[in-house]
């Protein structure tokens, strides 16, 4: 080449920013760039005249010569890519650019190969490492239990990792816009779509669990997060969230809750039977001691009804001592007012001690269980009547009044019992009222009850003995000094209550007590039965 022409070229192209070759004819060297150098690490002047055969391997060189060839056969342009190996080993990656000039050179039309290379090979390293970074990337989010999804600015599903296929049963196309909510359960919708809309308007980071259908028909729970890229204006360009199936861990800690509320309802369970049991000691010890206290007070009540019934005997006794004494000192023969007289009292006496004989066995069998009530059809009339007859044989210092004309000709009961109910009525009527002579027995009939009242204007009972006055034992404040065993009234109620009836009193002290049998009237059944 011509010095000048060699001048020209260099002035032209010797700083240009990509390598830049010249060969000629022959396909030798003819102008080398400063980058050309660089690239092929071989200096300007040992590339000058040469072939690529003179510094590539064989196999390189031949794919060169023959696509200089043809350039410089056909005209034809060139842009491909292309490896090439430096005289370092290095291997670069071009991207040539090869073209055919004719110039005029020494006085002829000369065919020149111009090349112009780019050396992109830091940028194909580049996109190696991205690629691998790409498949590195996606080969962790394709093994990650996590669903990635990204949406654009408004909420929108635009894109969401193939896991939703196997999550949901559906097609990442169904899922995209909107169309994951058809997945969502339908109690939670309203929920998760307003917490959705609101991060979107809100630009805020989004943080919830709801429940998705599964292809399996169940629904599993998922947590699903969600937070914006903002650019540069600090308005959002896309949404990035993650769905993650944590439904095993919202099962057991579901379970747990109901474990500790059952845990919480047995402590609350075990404290009620606690406190149900301790009152029922409480309850049981007050019992045990209210039981012992009258077992006391039963003792108490034995003993003075021991010490009554020996003082009761004893009196009679000595009515009965006295008036035989009396009779045995008579000398001269007595009269009959004087016989009659001591019979009496005798025959009062006797009385007396028949009664209490009588309702001590009555209070021995009722304590274990062997009176029987013989019901039969009688006059209720005439055993009261009866009972009147022979308390005023006894007791010539009190009248009594009776008026038993209310009372029905039949009713079925058991006259014995009945007497024995009567008579004690008409002896306490007596016994509590000493200085009241006057005795009133009333019968009548109210309904479906016959009732009896024993009435007298004595001594009267304190209001608070009522309670207690049917109590075996139990003697009234206002009996004191008064003979008497306190199982009398005891046998009363009990007599009473086998024949399906009831007993009251209505007293006041110093006025007297009034005391009313009440039976039924059309009992019919003469059934025997015992006391419990």
């Amino acid at each position: 080449m011509p010095e000048h022409a060699h001048d020209l070229i260099a002035t032209m192209f010797k700083g240009a920013r990509h390598p830049i070759f010249i060969k000629g004819e022959d396909y030798s060297y003819l102008f080398l760039s400063d980058q050309a150098c660089k690239l092929t690490g071989v200096p300007f002047e040992e590339l000058i005249g040469r072939t690529d055969y003179d510094f590539l391997p064989q196999s390189e060189a031949d794919s060169v010569r023959a696509m200089d060839k043809h350039i410089l056969e056909t005209g034809e342009e060139r842009l491909f890519e292309e490896e090439i190996t430096s005289q370092d080993g290095t291997v670069h990656t071009l991207v040539t650019h090869k073209r055919r000039v004719t110039v005029p050179l020494g006085g002829r039309l000369t065919n020149l190969v111009i090349v112009e290379i780019d050396d992109v090979t830091e940028l194909r390293n580049a996109e190696t490492v991205l690629r691998a970074s790409e498949e590195h990337h996606r080969s962790l989010i394709e093994l990650h239990p996590q669903t990635p999804w990204v949406a654009n600015a408004r909420g929108e599903v635009i894109e969401i990792g193939p896991e939703w296929e196997q999550v949901s049963g559906r097609s990442v196309a169904a899922a995209r816009g909107h169309g994951w909510a058809d997945s969502v359960y339908p109690g939670d919708l309203f929920r998760v779509t307003g917490s959705w809309a609101e991060a979107v308007a809100t630009k805020t980071r989004l943080d919830m669990e709801y429940r998705l259908l599964n292809g399996d028909g169940e629904y599993r729970w998922f947590r699903c997060r969600a937070a914006p890229r903002l650019d540069a204006s600090g308005e959002v360009s896309r949404w990035y969230g993650l769905l993650e199936d944590v439904h095993d861990r919202q099962t057991a800690f579901e379970a747990l809750i109901a474990s500790e509320r059952s845990l919480r309802q047995h402590r609350d369970d075990l404290e009620k039977i606690v406190e149900t049991r301790t009152a029922e000691v409480k309850e049981k010890n007050s019992e045990l001691a209210r039981l012992l206290e009258q077992e006391r007070e039963v003792n108490a009540l034995q003993r003075r009804f021991v010490a009554m019934v020996s003082h009761e005997f004893r009196t009679p006794l000595t009515i009965i001592d006295a008036a035989a004494q009396r009779l045995a000192r008579v000398k001269e023969t007595p009269t009959q007012a004087y016989l009659v007289e001591k019979s009496m009292q005798i025959k009062g006496s006797v009385a007396r001690m028949v009664e209490l004989m009588e309702s001590i066995l009555a209070a021995g069998r009722l304590q274990t269980g062997v009176i029987e009530i013989n019901r039969k059809s009688c006059s209720l009339a005439e055993i009261v009547q009866s009972c009147v007859k022979h308390r005023q044989e006894v007791c010539t210092s009190h009248r009594i009044h009776a008026d038993l004309s209310g009372l029905p000709a039949e009713t079925h009961l058991d006259p014995r019992a009945m007497e024995r109910v009567f008579g004690n009525l008409l002896s306490n009527a007596i016994k509590y009222a000493p200085r009241a002579p006057d005795i009133y027995v009333r019968g009548w009939t109210d309904h479906e009850t016959v009732h009896v009242s024993v009435r007298d204007t004595g001594i009267g009972i304190d209001e608070e003995d009522l309670a207690r006055l049917f109590e075996p034992y139990f003697r009234a404040q206002s009996a004191a000094g008064i003979a008497g065993t306190g199982i009398g009234l005891n046998i009363v109620r009990e007599i009473i209550g086998m024949h399906g009836g009831q007993i009251s009193v209505a007293s006041e002290v110093g006025q007297g007590s009034t005391f009313t049998v009440s039976l039924p009237l059309n009992n019919q059944n003469p059934e025997i039965r015992e006391a419990a």
